[in-house]
């Protein structure tokens, strides 16, 4: 998935080594909100809003589209449509990202409608909203950027601020010590002409591990979606 937001947590750039993280972290379940809002020279001002649920584990990470109530009966029509894999909308598929033993990474889009998953190859994961960095993907935000960032004050209720210049954009971040998120992350344009914030909540874990489902689902490949 390649979107205005895609950049918004992952505009981290990958700089020095990341603060150590335990191995096995306990499982996480996330809700992420992302805002973009942009002033055109038209005049025009735009807005766009989404919602994403995250399931972390020590080494694998699910990535899904929140579809509201409203648009549910017509995202599942789409899908249904065709009974074959092309019809596919990868902007909203769910992306499970997996690191092996040997520290590769495996890539899948998952539709729980066709009960497949589609392994994404290193060469079209721009095209599916990844930027093959698992430190990215595992704490939203690859925690190498904090270290090019000013903290503001101590730790207050668990939270660790930091702020920073990025070019025209000043940028903030509400990092979540323990947890090893970003509760807010925050980026505003001197200008006032555009402006992108994420929050993130944690929520209830599920029963079970979304991957679970999928190891059942027949495999294919990100090329089949091509065809």
């Amino acid at each position: 998935m390649t979107s205005l937001f895609q950049p918004l947590l992952v505009a981290a750039i990958v700089v020095a080594a990341a603060p150590a993280v335990a191995a096995e972290a306990a499982p996480v379940a996330l809700r992420v909100q992302h805002e973009l809002s942009v002033l055109g020279n038209d005049g025009v001002k735009r807005d766009v809003a989404f919602s994403e649920n995250v399931y972390r584990g020590s080494d694998a990470v699910w990535i899904e589209r929140e579809i509201p109530a409203a648009v549910q009966h017509k995202h599942h029509a789409g899908e249904q449509a065709d009974k074959g894999h092309k019809h596919l909308d990868t902007a909203t598929a769910a992306r499970w990202i997996a690191r092996q033993p040997d520290g590769k990474l495996l890539v899948r889009l998952v539709s729980d409608e066709k009960r497949r998953t589609f392994e994404v190859g290193q060469g079209d994961y721009g095209n599916v909203g990844f930027d093959g960095s698992w430190p990215a993907a595992m704490h939203l935000l690859d925690p190498a950027l904090l270290k090019t960032m000013q903290p503001t004050g101590p730790v207050r209720n668990g939270v660790q601020f930091y702020s920073a210049q990025r070019g025209d954009d000043r940028l903030t971040v509400q990092w979540d010590v323990a947890g090893q998120y970003p509760r807010l992350v925050q980026s505003r344009s001197i200008d006032g002409t555009q402006s992108k914030t994420t929050r993130v909540s944690r929520v209830a874990l599920p029963a079970s591990a979304p991957w679970e489902r999928a190891r059942k689902y027949t495999q294919g490949e990100y090329s089949d979606l091509l065809d």
